[in-house]
């Protein structure tokens, strides 16, 4: 996959020719020394047209512009919070700092996690002080007007009836209406931003939503969701800009348009197309649940996947490539997305041009065994992945804990099954299974220990007749 310096740079160029040609479109509709623009004649309602679908292409053009640069902007403040520095591997970087590729990949995590972290609680501060200065100054205005005092008592009273015990009395129920507006305040800067409304006093004259009674009786809102439904216009839309960005060298046709935007129209009919927000109550709070809906641009995309256009493309050949890396990958113990990040962009690219992807496949299964001793090395057939070769002590592995070998991770295997002279034999390896943490609260540790334990009290002759075994 290309990286997305390469792809924002193609989406400015993208960007900047449908421009010029919006502009060119543009011109042939102004007046000129020889005449005024007609927009009813057979030549205007062309020039129109083709303005139209100038202006079309510029919009496709330039929110996949948008979408590319958000998503650029995105990586550099990850690489400036981490610190990566571009055109350095992982190997250089993490021995620079004294430690394995495999913390550095930690450290990263840790620095991304601690910046959202303090970003969400920013967030939520800001949201917070924002609640209070809006109850505050509700609070302000009303107690120097009883005119809006009442009034909102009012509203209270019919909209908030389990929450407001006064009356419509002025400052003689100053006391109830101080109660209800903090604890509605409260409840509402919990919401979601969409269902606050404008102000508090917006949500007290029109709630969004009831905050004050749910499902049986727990004070709970009911479950709310939002759904996207894409209009023809815009779905078509999203399908060119798909096709762009898959580099399929033409727009979707008519008919592949109308396809795809009937599927999308199907599957958004379905319930489980909607994104949902449930409330829970949690240690007496409001605990709100997100459920993910639909994802027009991912449901398209991968529908698009399955025509023909894209099954004879160079980016279907691409990603079966990539696929077939990951898969070796994955069987010598590597993410290849994540550890072959810096080559993996020249690698398909070479392949692209005539390469064997056997070539790529070989420097995986190198790289890979750059921790085995020679001896390991050496008894290695130069095509076999490790986990082929390492395949019957996984078996033995997963066997023991009592799950399937797919769960098993080879790094933690190879350890077990090595010695400085070769592979471990049957005992050797035993010996350092059983030394695992994990092996005594495992199925086959348990087993092993209770065997034990009943040969014990057989041989002193405490387990027979009438006797539980342990």
């Amino acid at each position: 996959m290309a990286s997305l310096k390469s792809q924002l740079d193609k989406a400015t160029t993208d960007l900047n020719r449908a421009e010029n040609v919006l502009k060119a479109r543009e011109s042939d509709t102004k007046d000129t020394r020889y005449g005024k623009f007609d927009p009813n004649s057979n030549a205007g309602k062309e020039a129109l047209a083709k303005l139209e679908a100038a202006g079309k292409k510029y919009n496709i053009a330039k929110a996949y512009y948008d979408n590319i640069l958000a998503a650029y902007n995105k990586e550099q403040q990850n690489k400036k919070i981490t610190g990566n520095q571009e055109g350095v591997s992982d190997e250089v970087q993490a021995a620079k700092q004294g430690i394995t590729v495999e913390q550095l990949k930690t450290n990263r995590q840790a620095a991304l996690d601690a910046e959202k972290t303090a970003r969400d609680s920013a967030n939520q501060g800001a949201i917070d002080q924002q609640s209070v200065a809006s109850y505050s100054q509700l609070l302000n205005t009303i107690a120097a007007d009883e005119t809006q005092l009442k009034s909102i008592q009012q509203d209270l009273k019919n909209n908030f009836p389990t929450l407001y015990k006064g009356g419509v009395n002025g400052l003689r129920d100053w006391t109830a209406t101080q109660a209800a507006l903090q604890s509605i305040a409260e409840r509402r800067g919990e919401l979601p931003k969409n269902l606050q409304g404008a102000s508090l006093r917006e949500f007290l004259l029109k709630p969004s939503i009831d905050i004050t009674t749910g499902a049986g009786g727990t004070g709970v809102p009911e479950p709310f969701g939002t759904q996207a439904i894409y209009n023809k216009s815009t779905a078509e839309g999203l399908i060119d800009s798909i096709f762009s960005s898959l580099n399929l060298g033409r727009e979707a046709n008519q008919a592949e348009i109308d396809q795809l935007f009937k599927e999308l129209q199907t599957e958004q009919k379905k319930l489980s197309s909607i994104s949902k927000g449930t409330y829970k109550m949690v240690n007496g709070r409001q605990v709100l649940v997100q459920e993910s809906g639909l994802d027009p641009r991912t449901f398209l995309e991968n529908k698009i996947k399955q025509l023909d256009v894209y099954k004879t493309s160079q980016a279907a050949k691409t990603e079966k490539n990539k696929q077939a890396l990951a898969s070796t990958a994955l069987a010598n113990g590597y993410d290849l997305e994540t550890d072959f990040a810096m080559d993996l962009p020249n690698w398909l690219e070479s392949i692209n041009n005539g390469e064997s992807i056997d070539k790529f496949k070989t420097a995986i299964r190198t790289s890979a065994r750059r921790i085995l001793p020679e001896s390991v090395r050496s008894q290695i057939a130069p095509d076999e992945d490790l986990s082929t070769t390492f395949s019957t002590y996984m078996s033995n592995i997963a066997r023991a804990r009592g799950l399937p070998i797919s769960a098993i991770k080879l790094n933690d295997v190879i350890p077990l099954a090595i010695t400085d002279k070769g592979f471990a034999d049957s005992k050797q390896f035993e010996v350092n299974k059983r030394s695992q943490a994990w092996w005594d609260g495992s199925p086959e540790g348990i087993s092993v220990t209770t065997t034990f334990l009943n040969d014990t009290l057989k041989d002193f002759g405490l387990l027979g007749q009438g006797v539980r075994t342990v």
